[in-house]
């Protein structure tokens, strides 16, 4: 059963013994609420009502889980980065809220207060929440009000969409969609729109090239970053998830080791961490906000709940491009090993090991290394990453549409045929290959 079954039966169990039987009740005890009380019994009754209320069941359990991760993700790299700077980071804890009042009612001297405040900071994200939401909202006089607020809007609102559609396993997913990868990919694809628009709005210099740096870095980036998904979908042979990370479960190499995708796929594994930093705007990639030129880029003029939603927006999309790699890489779900004493830990744990995997591999590269100039990242994306990924997606449909036979046994087939009918040949099966994978994923 998928998330959604179980929100669907959830939702049944809600309307049959709480919302029909009230509004019935309403219906029949209060003539003025009569008709109202009766449609709405009728059509929480209905498949319809149902239906919208399991999708309200999921979206809610999907972005609880997505935040309560994107917190700790966001703790997890500011710990990170204090301890690689010599510094503790975030300390403030629950047991610091006590000593401060007591230390501010003058009942704690000052050396137990300063001994005591100490904890792993986890109230801090908490703290800078509360202070990011009463800041005032300050909207520049000559911006253009409207787009000005839609930007962060825009830009947060595909991170949400994206937290309710992806899968933490094959039975905890707010739905299957044969399509599941392309349709997030489609949806990350929103958040330059709102980018670019707040640049634009905002009425800056800074505001605008950083929103134009960013729409220019996110189009140069998006091509290799699909092509080296495309090479997972051609040995897959789906666009779901689910079958993504089963195909892994099936390949074995070595001493019967699962083969996980970034195995045979290792140049696709390698473009496509590197496309993450660039999609996503991280360093040494994060030249539309690069403080040092440009104040803070698009988030200039922004100020307050809209710049936080900037941020978290920022994190969400790491977060989310870190689960979309270790399904596509890393297998997903699936443990390491096929032990028995591995299967008693939940699948959905499996996938949030390796999303922190990869985001303490992120926060330790932002740490490090410092930023690419903007010509050098145009370079990179379009000279060496896009033939890069190209080259490695026509090998791979090659591979996948089984035509090395051709390839290693040229010569003996050059004794039948002509090198050209060799090749042409070659070169349909591998765009057969594909159109069959596309009519399938989508009648």
């Amino acid at each position: 059963m998928t998330l959604f079954g179980l929100c669907k039966t959830m939702a049944e169990l809600t309307s049959d013994l709480f919302l029909v039987p009230i509004f019935n009740f309403q219906r029949n005890m209060f003539p003025p609420f009569t008709y109202p009380a009766g449609d709405l019994a009728d059509w929480f009754a209905s498949e319809g009502g149902i239906v919208t209320l399991a999708w309200v069941y999921a979206v809610n359990i999907a972005f609880a889980v997505g935040m309560t991760n994107l917190i700790l993700v966001i703790h997890l790299e500011r710990k990170i980065a204090a301890r690689i700077q010599d510094r503790r980071g975030p300390m403030l804890s629950l047991r610091a809220f006590r000593e401060l009042g007591e230390d501010l009612a003058g009942e704690a001297p000052s050396w137990r207060f300063k001994g005591n405040y100490s904890g792993i900071g986890i109230i801090q994200n908490m703290a800078d929440g509360i202070k990011a939401i009463t800041k005032e909202l300050i909207i520049p006089n000559k911006a253009d009000k409207f787009l000005f607020s839609m930007g962060p809007i825009i830009f947060i609102s595909s991170s949400v969409f994206l937290l309710v559609l992806f899968p933490l396993s094959d039975r905890f997913a707010a739905s299957a969609a044969p399509a599941g990868l392309m349709v997030i990919m489609a949806a990350f694809s929103i958040a330059p729109i709102g980018v670019l628009t707040s640049g634009w709005a905002s009425n800056n210099k800074y505001s605008m090239i950083g929103g134009m740096r960013s729409a220019a870095q996110l189009m140069s980036y998006e091509i290799p970053l699909l092509l080296s998904m495309a090479g997972v979908f051609l040995l897959a042979g789906s666009y779901n998830p689910v079958d993504i990370v089963e195909q892994q479960r099936e390949a074995t190499w070595l001493f019967g080791l699962p083969m996980w995708n970034f195995i045979p796929q290792f140049i696709g594994f390698i473009v496509f961490m590197i496309c993450i930093l660039a999609e996503v705007e991280r360093v040494p990639f994060d030249l539309p906000e690069a403080e040092a030129e440009l104040v803070a880029g698009y988030q200039t003029e922004y100020s307050g709940m809209m710049y936080a939603m900037f941020w978290l927006g920022e994190y969400a999309n790491i977060l989310l491009m870190c689960a979309m790699g270790s399904i596509l890489f890393l297998g997903g779900w699936l443990p390491p090993f096929n032990f028995e004493v591995l299967s008693f830990i939940p699948s959905p744990f499996w996938l949030i090991f390796k999303i922190l995997f990869l985001f303490i591999l992120f926060a330790l590269i932002k740490a490090i290394v410092p930023r690419y100039r903007y010509d050098q990242l145009m370079k990179l994306g379009w000279k060496i990453f896009l033939p890069m990924s190209l080259f490695w997606v026509i090998l791979t449909s090659c591979f996948a549409a089984d035509v090395f036979c051709v390839l290693f046994g040229l010569i003996r087939a050059l004794d039948d045929e002509d090198t050209e009918e060799v090749l042409v040949r070659s070169f349909r099966r591998s765009v057969n290959r594909l159109l069959v994978i596309g009519r399938s994923n989508f009648p």
